[in-house]
């Protein structure tokens, strides 16, 4: 009866304490911490009481000389968020504006497959020129079946055309091992048909109003050569410049600039070969065959073992992200430093299947799902660490798709299939070429998600007395229209090229009248790092002269100048009683014990609430930077 009557006592207390806080405006309203009475938020604190400035610290941390260990982290996180405003900003010198402009998308190639008009009567097909326009075309109807492009002239039918239709193009520098893009693409299409929206309204005479391209299965060809040469240009480089009025010509010489490219950088230079600097793709290398980034693990003749490189990233403890942009979500249960493991589950977010738990060792690939001859995924733990803020964290790497691939196999790329071929000779990969093994139909049609092929046509009318001239030369100008027409075969590259310019001020803009003059508002970050201790005893504090403001972590029990505050102040001094569980934070602007100098309380009736007053100081300090 004693004991409940003393819990009944102590509740009814704490009840009373809570209501008075509230009612005199103790409790900040909306938050989740006390404000003890007398003493303002926290979120009235200005940045200058952290920083000075000329950017170093105008603060000291107080930790008490009886502080638990909670009480000492928590001290040491302040520590750590303080460090992201410790800088000053400086206004910025000698600065240089980079312009950028999105250019028009690159064509690779853009061939008329259909032309019908003045020219290609007269000069193609030989028509007299003014005895053989009598039958110029008026509709779309009337068009001829015999315009079609057939390598060299437009006298082919459609079917002639669609079965020797071919494009080569070569593309620089689009490809990568170890990260150096200096890599070109042979690429070549051997076969084109079209296919009309409305076949009906197509007889397979002239080119359709409206169609989708098709290419037959393997029909397309793309060829990444991966040795590495050393190769000259040959340039013309002016020596002195003309001087007209007094008859001296302009001199020249020929030199010879190096670089550094594949074969097809060779010849779509002109180049000339003088050295191989690598002979292709090593195991260990990291290599992007069409812009996916594999790793090799192997080699062999005439194939090689790889994965995809799904990325790295750090995981805090709890959770969940996508390892880079793969479709494998990793989440990380625990991490142990001293054993020098972590667990983790893993999620598919294609297909929704979770497999794990898994436990990673350091620095130990683990295959974490496995189908037939494939390792969809593999995960390795590359670091562990504890930090203060976050806690345990993991860093994981991870590989997908390893396996071996061979002349024959079969990737994927944008849904569509393709077979690869593989020239290698056991320690090197030389050359992947690439063909459709799918049919591609389409309109705009993508490849690889690198190209977009595209057909158009245009057919366009005129009125002979509009013009006042006699068009088909029949001797007189009636009003009669005639057509012409062309259809179009065009293959862009799916991203704009970013053209850049640098200028400095007193650079004049290209193509105006514009003079960089200068660049306001530009400031340069100028970090500082403190050079003397920021975190304190309360027994180290200087009551005769201070020189900074003070942070004061911990309750009254555990830190002594806490304690001296709240009873200089006549401040509640039972935490458990009138504060409960929850944080407490106040800030004192001008505190009359340290000579006006300003103090922000820390605290909380047990450790784990001093914690959490101790995260939102962190959260609001943030909020400075």
């Amino acid at each position: 009866m004693k004991l409940l009557r003393k819990n009944v006592t102590k509740a009814f207390a704490l009840l009373l304490g809570v209501m008075f806080l509230l009612s005199i405006g103790g409790a900040s309203a909306g938050s989740n911490y006390i404000v003890p009475t007398g003493l303002k938020d926290i979120s009235n604190v200005p940045r200058s009481f952290f920083v000075k400035p000329d950017g170093t610290p105008n603060v000291k941390i107080v930790v008490g000389s009886y502080s638990k260990a909670e009480d000492v982290a928590s001290a040491a996180d302040i520590a750590a968020a303080l460090g992201s405003i410790l800088y000053k900003e400086e206004e910025a010198k000698n600065i240089a504006v980079k312009l950028r402009k999105a250019g028009e998308t690159d064509v690779a190639l853009e061939q008329v497959i259909y032309r019908y008009d003045y020219q290609t009567m007269t000069v193609d097909h030989g028509l007299p020129y003014n005895s053989g326009l009598v039958n110029w075309s008026k509709s779309y109807d009337e068009l001829p079946a015999d315009y079609w492009f057939n390598g060299a002239s437009y006298t082919a039918n459609y079917s002639t055309w669609a079965s020797s239709f071919s494009a080569q193009f070569k593309v620089k520098d689009s490809d990568a091992v170890n990260g150096d893009y200096l890599y070109g693409w042979d690429i070549e299409i051997n076969e084109l048909s079209l296919l009309p929206i409305d076949p009906a309204d197509w007889k397979g005479i002239a080119p359709p109003k409206q169609a989708d391209i098709e290419i037959p299965s393997r029909r397309i060809v793309v060829s990444v050569d991966y040795t590495l040469y050393n190769y000259t240009v040959k340039k013309i480089k002016v020596v002195r410049e003309a001087y007209p009025e007094w008859g001296v010509p302009e001199k020249t010489v020929v030199v010879n600039e190096s670089r550094i490219g594949n074969s097809i950088d060779v010849e779509l230079d002109n180049g000339t070969i003088v050295g191989v600097i690598s002979p292709g793709v090593g195991a260990g290398d990291e290599f992007t065959l069409l812009g996916t980034k594999y790793h090799v693990f192997s080699i062999g003749r005439g194939s090689f073992t790889a994965g995809e490189v799904l990325g790295t990233g750090w995981f805090a403890q709890n959770e969940s992200k996508l390892l880079g942009n793969s479709r494998w979500e990793i989440t990380l249960i625990g991490a142990d430093p001293l054993q020098e493991k972590a667990i983790v589950t893993v999620k598919d977010t294609k297909t929704g299947e979770l497999y794990g738990p898994v436990v990673l060792k350091l620095g130990e690939p683990k295959n974490v799902v496995v189908s037939g001859d494939t390792v969809e995924l593999q995960l390795k733990l590359e670091a562990l660490s504890e930090n203060l803020i976050l806690g345990k964290i993991a860093q994981i790497s991870g590989y997908g798709n390893i396996k071996t691939y061979s002349s024959g196999t079969y990737v994927e790329y944008n849904d569509q299939r393709w077979i690869m071929s593989v020239d290698s000779d056991g320690k090197y990969i030389k050359r992947i070429s690439m063909t459709n093994e799918d049919e591609l139909i389409g309109n705009p049609l993508d490849v690889l998600g690198i190209y977009t092929i595209k057909y158009s046509f245009d057919m366009r009318s005129l009125n002979e007395k509009d013009v006042d001239f006699d068009i088909n030369r029949d001797g007189k100008i009636t009003d009669t229209s005639f057509v012409v027409a062309k259809a179009t075969i065009t293959i862009l590259e799916n991203h704009p090229k970013i053209h850049e310019l640098v200028l400095s001020v007193g650079d004049r803009i290209p193509g105006t009248d514009y003079v960089i003059s200068g660049v306001e508002g530009v400031k340069n970050i100028v970090l500082k790092t403190p050079t003397q201790p920021i975190t304190i005893l309360d027994t180290e504090v200087n009551f005769v002269n201070p020189t900074s403001n003070y942070i004061l972590v911990g309750s009254n029990r555990a830190n002594l100048l806490t304690s001296m505050i709240f009873g200089h102040y006549h401040l509640p001094v039972d935490f458990r009683v009138w504060f409960g569980e929850y944080p407490v934070l106040g800030y004192i602007p001008h505190c009359d014990l340290l000579k006006g100098r300003g103090v922000i309380i820390v605290a909380g009736s047990t450790p784990k609430a001093t914690r959490k007053a101790a995260t939102i100081l962190m959260q609001y300090i943030a909020g400075l930077s």
